[in-house]
C-alpha cells in the first residue's frame, strides 16, 4: 500500500506474516525436505522392492502350480524307464496314472503315446482309460519325432483340442527304455483351469494378475475361467487382448506413463501407468522364458480408485504388501502411510505456523492500527473521535497507549481553551495566543478594513424587543462571519450591529482586497436572499485598505484584540457615508486600486470626518463579483 505521498509501505500484519512465517516456512520446509528427500528415496526403494516381490510371488504362485506338473512327469517317466511301471502290462499301467492323477488336481489329464502313435490317455474324472490310433494324424507323427530328440521335459505352446474342446498348454517328457525312445507322456493343463486358479488370488488382494502370451495373446485371466474359442479355435488358440472384454488389459503395451519414476529400479519387473475411465492402473509385470517356446508375461494390474498420486501410490504398496503376495513384512505397509502422514504433518505444522503468526500479527497490529487511527483524528484536529486507548498486555504498546491518552487529553483540554477563546476572539488569534503562550504581540501591516452595519436597527429594537433582537443579530452574525471567514477575512469586533472584519491580519492574504470585495458581495446577497428572525433587512458596508495595528489591548488581566489606525476609521465612514449617497456598498480609492474585474463606479470626492483631505470613493455594483 501507499501513502498520500506515494511511498510504499508495509502493513505490521504483512510484515510479522512475512518474517515470522518466512522463517518457520523455511525451518519447516528445510526440515520436511531434509526428511521427505530421505523417506522419499526409501519409500521408493521399498515400492519397487515391493512391487518386485508382488511379481516374484505372483511368478511363485504360478511355478506352484505348474512346477507339481513338471515333477510329475519326471517321477512318472522315471518309474516307467526303470521297470517299476510296464507299457505292455495294461492294468498295472492304469491304477499307476490315474494315482498320480489323483495327487495333482491341477492336471486336467494325462496320456502315454507310444512310437507307433497308440495312445492311452486317462481323464480326472474317469476310471477308464481312453485307447485312440493317432498315427494318421501328420501333427501327431511330426511330435513323436521332434520328441525322439528331446533330451527333456519341456511345455509346448497353447493349443486348442478337439478331444476336449478347449485350449491347453501340453506339458511333455519322453520316455527311453534301455535307451531307445518308446514314446511320450504327456498331461493336459486347460487354460480355464490356470485363469480359475489366478481369480482366486485377485478376488482376495484386489488386484487383477494375468498370463499373456507372447505378449499379444491372454492365457490366463479371471475372465478366461468359462472362455473357449469358437470353431476357429484350431488356428486362434487364445484370445487377443481386445477379445476378453477388459478395457484395462488393451492398455498394457499403450499406456500412458510407460515408466512410473518412483518404481524405477527394479530388476526384470516393469511397471506402467493407463487412465481408463475415471480410474487410474498400474500395471506390473515380467516375461518368463521357461513354459513354451514364446515368452509368458506374468503380472497384475491395480486398480488405484483414482487419478490421485498419493492414493495410487497407497494402492500400489497395500497390494504389494499384500499377505497374499509377500510372505513376509506385509506391516510395513504401515511405513508409507506413516511417511504420507508426517509430510501430511509437516504441511500441517507450515500452515498452522503461518496462520498463527497472520493471527499474532492482526493482534499486534491493531492497537498499533488504533494508534494511527487516534493519531489521524488529532492530526484532523477531530478530538470528539479520539477515545482513550485501552490497557494492553504488551509493556510497550501499555506505555505508548498511556502516554497518548494523556496527550490526546492535554489536546483535548487545550481545544477547549482555543475554541472557548475563539467565541471570544478571532479562531486565529486564539490558535496564536495558544502557540505563543499566552503573548500576543502587535502587529502593523497593510490590510483591508470591511466594516458593516445594519439599515434602520434602532426601528429593530423597539419593535423587537430585547429577546427578539438578540435573535436576529445571532442569526445574522452566524451567517455573515461564515462569509467572511470562508473568503479568509477574520472578524475582530461586533460593535452592538456593526461587523468590523480585516483581511491580511492576523491571517495573510496577499488577495486580501479582492477576497473583501467578494465577501462584502455575497453578504449583501445573503441578506436580501432570506430572513432573520422572521425580518427581511438591509445592511451597509465600507471597505478600505491602509496601513493599521493590531494586537491585544485592555487592563492587566482582561485583554480584547482589535485593530487600530486611520484605515479602520476610515471604513467606518464609508459605511455612514452609503445614507448619504445613497448606495449600499463604498470602497475607497486605495481598495480600488487593487482589485480588478469589479463594477466600481465613481462617485466622485467627498469630505470625511477626520480626513483633511477630501476622499475619492467608488459605489460597488450587485452584479460585479468576477469569475
Amino acid at each position: 500500500m501507499a501513502d498520500r505521498t506515494g511511498r510504499f509501505r508495509l502493513p505490521i500484519t504483512a510484515i510479522a506474516v512475512a518474517g515470522s512465517g518466512t522463517l518457520i516456512a523455511l525451518a519447516v520446509g528445510v526440515s520436511l525436505y531434509l526428511g521427505l528427500s530421505t523417506a522419499t528415496e526409501d519409500t521408493r526403494r521399498l515400492m519397487a522392492s515391493r512391487s518386485e516381490a508382488l511379481v516374484d510371488a505372483l511368478e511363485r504362485r504360478i511355478e506352484s502350480q505348474l512346477q507339481p506338473v513338471v515333477q510329475q512327469a519326471r517321477w512318472v517317466v522315471d518309474q516307467i524307464e526303470r521297470g517299476n511301471v510296464r507299457l505292455d502290462d495294461p492294468r498295472a499301467l492304469d491304477t499307476f496314472i490315474l494315482g498320480a492323477l489323483s495327487a495333482t488336481p491341477r492336471i486336467t489329464g494325462m496320456a502315454v503315446v507310444d512310437a507307433r502313435a497308440q495312445v492311452r490317455r486317462w481323464e480326472r474324472f474317469s476310471v477308464q482309460p481312453i485307447l485312440e490310433d493317432w498315427s494318421d494324424r501328420p501333427e501327431v507323427v511330426e511330435w513323436l519325432e521332434g520328441g525322439a530328440s528331446q533330451p527333456g521335459p519341456s511345455w509346448q505352446a497353447p493349443f486348442w483340442t478337439p478331444v476336449l474342446e478347449t485350449t491347453i498348454v501340453l506339458h511333455n517328457m519322453p520316455i527311453r527304455i534301455d535307451g531307445e525312445f518308446a514314446g511320450m507322456f504327456t498331461q493336459v493343463v486347460t487354460v480355464n483351469d490356470l485363469s480359475r486358479y489366478l481369480a482366486s488370488v485377485g478376488t482376495r488382494t484386489g488386484i487383477i494378475p494375468f498370463i499373456l502370451y507372447d505378449r499379444e495373446h491372454v492365457l490366463a485371466h479371471p475372465l478366461l475361467i468359462h472362455w473357449a474359442p469358437d470353431a476357429s479355435g484350431q488356428d486362434q488358440p487364445l484370445a487377443t487382448l481386445d477379445e476378453i472384454g477388459d478395457a484395462v488389459i488393451e492398455r498394457i503395451w499403450t499406456p500412458d506413463d510407460p515408466e512410473l519414476f518412483l518404481l524405477g529400479g527394479m530388476t526384470g519387473v516393469s511397471a506402467s501407468g493407463a487412465t481408463v475411465g475415471d480410474h487410474y492402473y498400474v500395471f506390473l509385470h515380467r516375461d518368463i522364458l521357461r513354459y513354451g517356446p514364446a515368452p509368458w508375461t506374468i503380472g497384475a494390474y491395480v486398480d488405484t480408485g483414482t487419478s490421485d498420486v498419493i492414493e495410487w501410490l497407497v494402492g500400489i504398496v497395500r497390494a504389494a504388501l499384500s499377505g497374499d503376495y509377500a510372505d513376509e513384512g506385509a506391516g510395513d505397509g504401515d511405513e508409507f502411510e506413516r511417511l504420507i502422514a508426517a509430510a501430511f504433518a509437516g504441511l500441517a505444522v507450515l500452515v498452522v505456523s503461518v496462520v498463527l503468526t497472520a493471527w499474532l500479527g492482526v493482534r499486534v497490529s491493531r492497537p498499533v492500527r488504533a494508534l494511527a487511527a487516534a493519531a489521524r483524528s488529532i492530526e484532523a484536529e477531530r478530538f470528539d473521535r479520539v477515545q482513550a486507548l485501552p490497557p494492553s498486555r504488551v509493556a510497550e504498546f501499555d506505555d505508548a497507549n498511556r502516554s497518548f491518552n494523556r496527550m490526546a487529553a492535554g489536546l483535548k483540554e487545550r481545544e477547549l481553551i482555543r475554541e472557548t477563546l475563539g467565541r471570544f476572539v478571532p479562531t486565529d488569534v486564539a490558535k496564536t495566543l495558544l502557540t505563543e503562550g499566552g503573548d500576543l504581540a502587535p502587529v502593523q501591516s497593510e490590510a483591508t478594513v470591511l466594516f458593516s452595519d445594519l439599515e434602520g436597527f434602532t426601528a429593530l429594537t423597539e419593535t423587537l424587543g430585547p429577546d427578539g433582537i438578540v435573535e436576529l443579530l445571532n442569526e445574522y452574525f452566524e451567517v455573515m462571519v461564515e462569509i467572511l471567514e470562508r473568503h479568509r477575512g477574520v472578524v475582530t469586533q461586533f460593535q452592538g450591529d456593526a461587523i468590523l472584519a480585516t483581511f491580511n491580519v492576523p491571517v495573510p492574504d496577499p488577495d486580501h482586497a479582492a477576497n473583501a470585495l467578494r465577501a462584502a458581495l455575497e453578504m449583501q446577497s445573503a441578506a436580501r436572499r432570506r430572513e432573520f428572525a422572521g425580518r427581511r433587512i438591509g445592511s451597509r458596508i465600507g471597505i478600505n485598505t491602509g496601513r493599521l495595528v493590531a494586537g491585544a489591548v485592555g487592563a492587566k488581566g482582561r485583554l480584547s484584540y482589535t485593530v487600530h489606525g486611520d484605515a479602520v476609521n476610515l471604513a467606518a465612514r464609508l459605511e455612514a457615508l452609503n445614507k448619504e449617497l445613497g448606495t449600499h456598498i463604498l470602497v475607497s480609492a486605495a481598495t480600488a486600486a487593487q482589485v480588478e474585474g469589479f463594477d466600481l463606479k465613481p462617485m466622485g470626492e467627498v469630505g470625511v470626518r477626520g480626513q483633511t483631505r477630501r476622499v475619492a470613493v467608488y459605489a460597488l455594483g450587485d452584479a460585479a463579483e468576477p469569475d
